[in-house]
């Protein structure tokens, strides 16, 4: 019996030994393969989650920017559109003070062109170059729907010139230049801070509507929101061009051979913190008196917007306004050099609102686009 115990046991312990598995060191090299593997799978899986949100930002950032600079096309395009081929007369210093671009030095009125560049005006907060200043642009042009010829279809309606009759002033109100329309409905389609360019044989003259009088009478008084009225009873610089001309040879002042269309005027710059802005100036009815300068952003984290232009000649540049010295502000600006201008090229570097995973810094986008200014040859009515 004790034989057959020991045979036992002797063949459990060979059974034992003969079982297969893995030693410490097999599985201490499969620990590492897998590590090995896994670790390559997580830097694979990692490297797209970084191209992702990187190809994500890159979007966010071109789609804002490019919103941005179809408007400014767009406008660009329009700049000019029935407007004056030389410009509209404004007070002295009216385009400096509310376009804010470099006063010129004369005492003599302004003339609000088509189209007024600001070179190197604005500082930019996130611009890691405190020396770099934005630039801005600004465009005025024919509303076109203005006062449209309703007995036409719609698809046909084109806006009608409004015919002047003649200039007076209210009672008790001499300071006040009130036009009369020459249809007695003339006015019926004109609204308070309507932004207006009355033009006649002699001049042409910028006006902000501040008050609507019954059918044919509108007023443009001084104190408007924008600072472009002036006093009928003023002399010189300081009068209205709106008064009636007395001596044919007298340029500031209107025949009444005259007629009156609306006109846009809007402004894109990048404010301080980044943001760029169209500025749309009067013709906001509804709005008050304080709301007559609106703001609307497009893009925002804009580190920096540059602008050149083409002009007639060929010429290149960034201040087509800058005379022989090549220096805005001084006594040799050509303000009809803007009126040159037939090309615009607009740059824009916009930064993402988050650092880049690679850099540890964000990535900056630049876009650039080159638009005509076709309406800046002619006037088209």
């Amino acid at each position: 019996m004790r034989r057959i115990h020991r045979s036992v046991n002797n063949l459990d312990l060979r059974a034992i030994r003969n079982q297969g598995g893995f030693s410490l060191l097999e599985l201490l090299i499969a620990m590492v393969i897998f590590i090995i593997i896994t670790g390559a799978i997580y830097g694979l899986m990692e490297v797209g989650r970084i191209d992702r949100n990187r190809a994500s930002r890159r979007a966010d950032i071109q789609k804002n920017a490019r919103v941005a600079i179809h408007l400014i096309g767009r406008d660009a395009l329009n700049a000019g559109l029935s407007f004056h081929r030389a410009g509209a007369v404004t007070p002295d210093n009216f385009v400096s003070t509310l376009l804010e671009v470099p006063p010129d030095v004369d005492s003599e009125r302004d003339l609000l062109t088509s189209i007024v560049a600001g070179n190197n005006i604005y500082a930019n907060n996130i611009n890691p170059d405190n020396t770099v200043r934005t630039d801005s642009i600004s465009f005025a042009f024919r509303d076109m729907e203005f006062n449209p010829d309703t007995s036409l279809p719609a698809i046909q309606q084109v806006g009608r010139l409004v015919m002047l009759q003649n200039v007076t002033n209210p009672s008790g109100s001499p300071s006040t230049p009130r036009v009369r329309t020459l249809a007695p409905n003339g006015a019926a389609v004109a609204r308070p801070f309507h932004l207006y360019l009355v033009e006649s044989d002699t001049t042409q003259v910028a006006i902000m509507a501040t008050n609507i009088q019954g059918t044919n009478q509108i007023d443009a008084a001084i104190g408007d929101p924008l600072g472009l009225n002036q006093p009928l009873d003023g002399s010189g610089a300081d009068g209205s061009v709106l008064r009636q001309c007395i001596d044919q040879n007298d340029e500031n002042c209107t025949t009444y051979v005259a007629s009156m269309k609306r006109f846009f005027l809007v402004q894109y710059r990048v404010n301080p913190d980044g943001t760029l802005v169209r500025r749309v100036f009067g013709n906001n009815v509804g709005a008050a008196a304080a709301d007559q300068i609106q703001e609307q952003p497009l893009a925002y984290n804009v580190q920096d917007m540059q602008i050149e232009y083409v002009l007639k000649d060929g010429t290149v540049t960034a201040t087509p306004n800058a005379g022989p010295d090549g220096i805005v502000g001084t006594t040799d600006d050509f303000t009809e050099g803007f009126n040159m201008i037939r090309q615009v090229t607009v740059r824009i570097a916009v930064q993402s609102s988050e650092n880049d995973e690679r850099t540890g810094r964000p990535e900056v986008i630049t876009l650039t686009a080159t638009f005509a200014t076709r309406n800046m040859e002619y006037d088209a009515g």
